[in-house]
C-alpha cells in the first residue's frame, strides 16, 4: 500500500473511531489526557494528510503550485516585505504617542506646542499633518493645522445643506487652499449638539469601518482642537485624551493587521482578496484549494486558534511558504501588542501605586520612554524642557547637575552589567531636602533586561534620611532610655539618648524642633496657668513668648483629644480603591460645560461631589501651576467632606462650601478677577471658599457668645466661627496625609496663608456693611492697586460668593431658602432648652417677606456692586436677583 493511501487510511479510522465514541456506540475506559492524546493525533494526521496531497508523487495540486510559484517568487517576497513594513508603521504609533505625553509632560504649553501637537496627532490618527476642523451652529470655528484664509466661504458652503449638495464645492476650495488633490470627510456630532467636520487629504492611512469606532477617533482629536480654540492647556487631560487614542489603537489594531494583509495581496497581485472570520467560515479547518484552482483559504492563528481565513482569488504564491510566513508574522504581531498592553498596565499601576514619587522608563540606550509625571517646580536640580515632540530625549542629554547625572548613568552601567534586579543609586540634595534615587530593572520573557525603571521618591528633610539602623538590642534599650528620661523632663540626656538611637547630628535645639514636628513632645505652660484655662481648648493660645516652658511627652490619650480629626477610623472606612479615585479624577465630557453655569447645583450629584470639587481646579490649572498631587489631594477633599457633613446640617455643609467655591470658580475661569489678582491670590480665593465654613456648628456666632462655648473662649467673642474655619483648615493641611500646599515656595505659601485667613473672617456677617462701605470707597477712588487693596478686593469676593445661594435660578434658591430658615429653627429650639435669649431675627414668621428683605437690604446691593468692580461681568446674576425677587413678592401676595 502507498504512503499516501495509508495515511488516508488511518485519518479515516481514526475519525470513525472518536465519532463512535463521542455518539456513544462505543464505551471505552479512557482518561480525558487520553481522549486529548487522540485529538492531537487527529490534528497532526490532518496536516499530514496536506502534506500527503500537495507533495504526493502524481499530486495536482504540486504541479500546479510549483508551476505558479517558480514565476513569483520574487513578487511573493515583495509582498511579505510590504505587508511587514506597514506594520511595523502601525506598531510604531504607539512610540510616537509616548513622545508626545512626555512632549506634554516637560513642556510649557502654549499655542505653538498645541499646534505641533495637534499636527502629530494628526500625522498618527489620519496619516497627515494637516487637517482643518469645523464646528459650526450659528458661527463657524475653524481650527487648521495651516494658515487658511476666506474663513466665510466656509460657513457659506457648510450652512443649510447636506453633504451631498457642497462635498464637491469643498474639494474645490480646499484643493486651493491646501493643495488636497482629494479631500477627506470625517462628519460627526459633538457634546454641545454642534455639527463637526474634518477634512484631511485621502491618503493610505488605515481607519475603522465601524462608526462609533470612528467617532471615538474623531472625539479625542476634537478634544485637542477645543482646548487649542480656548486656550486651555491642562496637561492631564490632553495626557487622557492621547491614551485614548492609545487604547483606540490597540482595540483596532487586530482589524487594521487583517486589512494591511488583504490590500497588500491585491495590489501586488491584482487579485481579489478578502477575510474571513474565522467563526463563519464552514469549510474544513485546514486550509484548501478549490478543484479548479479558482481560490484558496488560508487559515491563521494564534497559539492553536484560528483567528481568521484569507480568502485569495486565482493564488499565485506557493501556499506553504506564504502560510508559514502568516504564521510567524501574526504570532509576532500578536506579541508585540501583548508587550503594548502590558507596558499600559504597569505604567497604570506605577502612577496609582506611587502619586508622590517620580518614575522614568529608560531603555537599554538610557533614552527617557516614560515618564510618570511633570517634574516638580521645586526640583532645581533635573530639567528635561528640551523634550522633543519626535523623538526621545537621552539621559546624558538631559539638563542636571553633572554630579547627579553621572551618579544615575553609572548605576544604570552597573545594573546593566551585574544584571541585578534592583539597585540604591544614591541621593539628591538640593535646598534642606533630599531625594533618594533607586533602580528597578524590567527583564523580558528570556530574563534579559528591557528597559529600566529610575524612581525618585518624595522630597523628605535631609535628617531624615541620614538614619541608620543599630542591632535590634541596642536600639530598644536606646529607645527605653530615652522615653523614661523623656518621662522625667530630662531633656538633655533624652536628646542625646535620640541622637545615638538615629545617628543623627544634631544640636539639642535642633532634636527639640524635630520632635515637636514628630508631635512626640507637647509645649505645656508652666503651673501658673489656673486649672479652669487648663481645661478649656484656650490652653493652646495662652502662652505668651516671655513665659518659661516645659516639655512633657505627649500620651496616645493626649493625641486622640488634640486631634481635629475624631472620625479618623471613619475617614479610613472611606478610602476609596484605586479605580474610584480615577473615576473621579478623570474629566468627563461634559464637565466644563456643567460647570459653566452659575446656576449648577451640586445638590443634585451627591455621589459625584469630589470629582465636581476636583474638576475646579483642574479646569483652572491650578493642580497643575502648583504641583498638587492627586493623593493628598483626594484625601484632603474626603477629610473636608467629612468635618463638613458630620454634624448633617441642613445648610452649612459641604454642598454649601462647595457652591460657595463654584461661584469663584466661574469668575476666575471668564477671566473677571484677573484684572485685580494674580494667579496664587486667585487660587487662595477658591481654595478659601472650598473651606470657609469646614466644620460650622450649626449655630451662629451671637449664639456661640451667648453659651460661652469653647470656641467663643478661644477666639475672645470675635469672629467666632470664622476664626475657627481657618484655624481647622490648616490643621488639616498641616497634616503630611492632606498637605496639598507642600510643593507651594515658601513665598507663596505665605501669600496663600496670609489671602485665606483674611478671605475667610471677611465672610462674617458682622463685617458686611464695612466692607461694602470699603469696596465701594475704594472703587469709586481706583484706588485698587497696593497689597491692602488686593486683600480687600478677595476678602469681599469670597463674601459675595458666600452669599450666592439667593442668585441662583428660583427654583434652587427657594430651596437654599428652606434650609438655612430649617438651621435657624434649630438653633432657636435649643436656646430655648439651654434658657438662652431667642434670636427674634431667626424666628420666621413668612418665609417670603423674610426673603424678599434680605434680597433688597443684603443681596441686591452686594451684586450690584460686584457686577460694577468685575466689569459688569455678572450681569446674568443680577438679572436672576431681579426674577427672584419678583417671584417672592407673588408668592407674597
Amino acid at each position: 500500500m502507498q504512503s499516501n493511501e495509508r495515511f488516508v487510511q488511518a485519518v479515516s479510522e481514526l475519525d470513525t473511531l472518536l465519532s463512535e465514541l463521542q455518539d456513544g456506540k462505543i464505551k471505552l475506559a479512557v482518561s480525558l489526557k487520553e481522549v486529548s492524546m487522540l485529538h492531537s493525533l487527529q490534528n497532526k494526521l490532518q496536516e499530514f494528510k496536506l502534506l500527503n496531497s500537495i507533495y504526493a508523487f502524481d499530486s495536482r495540486i504540486k504541479s500546479q503550485l510549483r508551476k505558479s510559484a517558480t514565476q513569483n517568487l520574487q513578487v511573493q517576497d515583495d509582498l511579505c516585505y510590504a505587508i511587514n513594513q506597514e506594520i511595523q508603521q502601525y506598531m510604531i504609533k504607539f512610540e510616537q504617542l509616548e513622545k508626545i505625553i512626555l512632549y506634554i509632560l516637560n513642556q510649557t504649553l502654549n499655542k505653538e506646542c498645541m499646534l505641533e501637537i495637534l499636527k502629530s496627532i494628526g500625522q498618527i490618527t489620519l496619516g497627515v499633518q494637516n487637517f482643518v476642523i469645523l464646528d459650526f451652529v450659528d458661527q463657524l470655528h475653524v481650527v487648521s493645522t495651516n494658515k487658511i484664509e476666506n474663513a466665510e466661504r466656509l460657513y457659506d458652503i457648510l450652512k443649510g445643506n447636506e453633504p451631498k449638495e457642497w462635498i464637491h464645492e469643498l474639494d474645490t476650495y480646499f484643493q486651493g487652499q491646501f493643495g488636497f488633490k482629494n479631500a477627506q470627510v470625517i462628519r460627526t456630532m459633538h457634546q454641545r449638539n454642534s455639527n463637526c467636520i474634518i477634512i484631511y487629504e485621502k491618503n493610505n492611512n488605515y481607519l475603522p469601518q465601524d462608526k462609533s469606532q470612528l467617532k471615538q477617533l474623531s472625539d479625542q482629536i476634537l478634544a485637542f482642537a477645543y482646548d487649542y480654540i480656548q486656550g486651555i492647556y491642562n496637561k492631564e487631560t490632553m495626557i487622557c485624551s492621547v491614551r485614548a487614542i492609545n487604547q483606540f489603537l490597540i482595540i483596532n489594531a487586530p482589524n487594521i493587521c487583517q486589512t494591511i494583509i488583504k490590500d497588500q495581496i491585491q495590489q501586488k497581485y491584482n487579485t481579489k482578496c478578502e477575510i474571513i472570520n474565522s467563526k463563519t467560515k464552514s469549510v474544513d479547518d485546514s486550509f484548501a484549494i478549490t478543484d479548479d484552482f479558482s481560490q484558496c483559504y488560508i487559515p491563521v492563528g494564534y497559539n492553536g486558534k484560528k483567528s481568521f481565513y484569507i480568502n485569495i482569488q486565482n493564488p499565485a504564491i506557493d501556499l506553504i511558504t506564504f502560510s508559514d510566513y502568516l504564521q510567524q508574522l501574526w504570532q509576532r504581531f500578536h506579541h508585540q501588542l501583548r508587550e503594548q498592553k502590558n507596558r499600559e498596565f504597569l505604567q497604570q499601576i506605577i502612577e496609582v501605586s506611587n502619586p508622590s514619587k517620580l518614575v522614568m522608563g529608560v531603555d537599554l540606550d538610557f533614552n527617557i520612554v516614560y515618564q510618570s509625571s511633570s517634574i516638580p517646580s521645586l526640583w532645581k536640580f533635573m530639567d528635561l524642557s528640551q523634550q522633543s515632540i519626535n523623538q526621545y530625549q537621552n539621559l546624558s542629554n538631559v539638563k542636571m547637575d553633572l554630579l547627579y547625572k553621572n551618579m544615575i548613568i553609572a548605576s544604570l552601567e552597573d545594573v546593566k552589567q551585574s544584571k541585578k534586579g534592583a539597585l540604591d543609586a544614591g541621593q539628591i540634595v538640593f535646598n534642606d531636602k533630599s531625594v533618594d534615587v533607586a533602580i528597578y530593572v524590567k527583564k523580558d520573557e528570556a530574563n534579559e533586561i528591557g528597559q529600566f525603571y529610575i524612581v525618585f521618591d518624595q522630597p523628605k528633610k535631609r535628617y531624615e534620611s541620614q538614619r541608620q539602623s543599630k542591632s535590634d538590642v541596642k536600639s530598644h534599650e536606646l529607645a527605653q532610655e530615652a522615653l523614661h528620661l523623656l518621662k522625667l523632663d530630662k531633656m538633655e540626656k533624652a536628646c542625646t539618648s535620640l541622637k545615638e538611637l538615629m545617628n543623627l547630628t544634631l544640636t539639642v535645639d535642633e532634636m527639640l524642633d524635630l520632635l515637636r514636628e514628630k508631635e512626640v513632645l507637647n509645649v505645656q505652660e508652666m503651673d501658673t496657668i489656673s486649672d479652669d484655662i487648663k481645661q478649656s481648648y484656650v490652653l493652646e493660645y495662652f502662652r505668651t513668648d516671655n513665659q518659661p516652658q516645659q516639655y512633657r511627652r505627649q500620651t496616645i490619650q493626649d493625641i486622640i483629644q488634640d486631634t481635629p480629626f475624631q472620625t479618623k477610623t471613619l475617614i479610613q472606612e472611606q478610602q476609596l480603591i484605586n479605580a474610584k479615585k480615577l473615576d473621579a479624577f478623570l474629566l468627563r465630557q461634559d464637565d466644563i460645560d456643567k460647570l459653566s453655569d452659575w446656576s449648577f447645583d451640586i445638590c443634585v450629584y451627591k455621589d459625584n461631589q469630589i470629582h465636581y470639587t476636583w474638576a475646579l481646579f483642574h479646569i483652572l490649572n491650578f493642580l497643575d501651576f502648583f504641583q498638587i498631587q492627586k493623593e493628598p489631594f483626594f484625601q484632603f477633599l474626603v477629610i473636608l467632606e467629612d468635618r463638613y457633613n458630620y454634624r448633617k446640617n441642613p445648610y452649612h455643609n459641604y454642598e454649601h462650601g462647595f457652591t460657595v467655591a463654584h461661584a469663584c470658580f466661574y469668575m476666575i475661569k471668564n477671566k473677571l478677577l484677573d484684572r485685580y489678582l494674580d494667579t496664587t491670590e486667585q487660587f487662595a480665593a477658591l481654595l478659601s471658599s472650598l473651606c470657609h465654613d469646614v466644620d460650622h456648628t450649626g449655630r451662629t456666632n451671637g449664639f456661640e457668645v451667648a453659651r460661652m462655648s469653647k470656641l467663643a473662649i478661644r477666639y475672645n467673642d470675635e469672629s467666632v466661627l470664622e476664626n475657627h474655619h481657618v484655624s481647622m483648615t490648616f490643621k488639616i493641611i498641616q497634616k503630611d496625609k492632606y498637605n496639598i500646599l507642600n510643593n507651594l515656595s515658601q513665598e507663596q505659601f505665605i501669600k496663600v496663608r496670609k489671602f485665606m485667613v483674611t478671605n475667610i473672617l471677611a465672610t462674617d456677617m458682622k463685617k458686611h456693611f464695612e466692607i461694602m462701605g470699603l469696596m465701594d470707597l475704594k472703587y469709586k477712588s481706583e484706588e485698587l492697586t497696593r497689597e491692602e487693596d488686593k486683600k480687600l478686593i478677595s476678602g469681599f469676593i469670597v463674601h459675595a460668593c458666600d452669599l450666592t445661594q439667593a442668585t441662583k435660578v428660583f427654583r434652587i434658591s427657594s430651596q437654599w431658602s428652606q434650609r438655612i430658615q430649617n438651621e435657624f429653627d434649630n438653633q432657636v429650639e435649643e436656646e430655648r432648652l439651654l434658657s438662652l435669649p431667642v434670636t427674634q431675627h431667626l424666628i420666621c414668621q413668612n418665609l417670603p417677606k423674610q426673603e424678599l428683605s434680605f434680597i433688597k437690604a443684603i443681596i441686591k446691593p452686594l451684586y450690584e456692586l460686584t457686577n460694577l468692580v468685575l466689569s459688569k461681568g455678572l450681569k446674568e446674576v443680577v438679572e436672576n436677583i431681579e426674577r427672584n425677587q419678583k417671584e417672592w413678592e407673588k408668592q407674597l401676595k
